[in-house]
């Protein structure tokens, strides 16, 4: 299938957002998301001529950007932790989750919730809920059978109500006073 350069940027300017937002997830870090997304539309632009099927763009580039992030994986590469005051001075506040009150609560406890997902689980839920892939996307995506992806969604989506339903630990943290202070 010959698909042409206007073609070519249109998906790019559809679908920047989503493989970005997807990078960022896996890596959490904004540079690693941008160089991760630049990379899969790289790869992408020098396979097109591997797309069967203009209507499964989307879940092509998602399983380009995984296997970019795979390789990315393999390398070493690895995460940049930050605090939430560090995010919000070397970036700006762009989402002041103190002011949400109890929304801030239920946000936190569900980031948590799918942290302590194993990949396998996590994946198709963060592309299903967050990303808004079907599931036709996310098999072709994960390079999965249709019916794995709607299993590994139902256990998922079990396991992270099994997660949000039992308190997490809490963490007592002792601050001692030095020089008096």
């Amino acid at each position: 299938m010959q698909i042409s350069d206007h073609t070519f940027d249109d998906w790019v300017r559809q679908y920047q957002r989503l493989l970005f937002g997807i990078a960022y997830w896996w890596t959490g870090s904004r540079t690693d998301a941008e160089e991760l997304t630049q990379e899969a539309f790289f790869q992408a632009y020098r396979s097109r001529s591997s797309l069967r099927e203009i209507q499964a763009v989307k879940g092509w580039l998602v399983g380009i950007l995984r296997h970019c992030y795979a390789q990315m994986h393999r390398k070493g590469h690895s995460r940049i932790e930050m605090s939430l005051d560090e995010a919000v001075e070397q970036f700006g506040e762009t989402m002041d989750l103190r002011s949400a009150g109890a929304d801030q609560h239920k946000f936190l406890a569900l980031h948590q919730a799918l942290e302590r997902l194993d990949e396998r689980h996590r994946l198709p839920l963060v592309l299903f809920y967050f990303q808004e892939l079907s599931y036709r996307e996310i098999a072709q995506a994960l390079e999965l059978p249709l019916g794995t992806v709607m299993s590994r969604l139902s256990r998922a989506r079990q396991l992270l109500h099994e997660s949000l339903a039992t308190p997490a630990e809490s963490k007592v943290v002792k601050i001692r006073k030095v020089n008096g202070v």
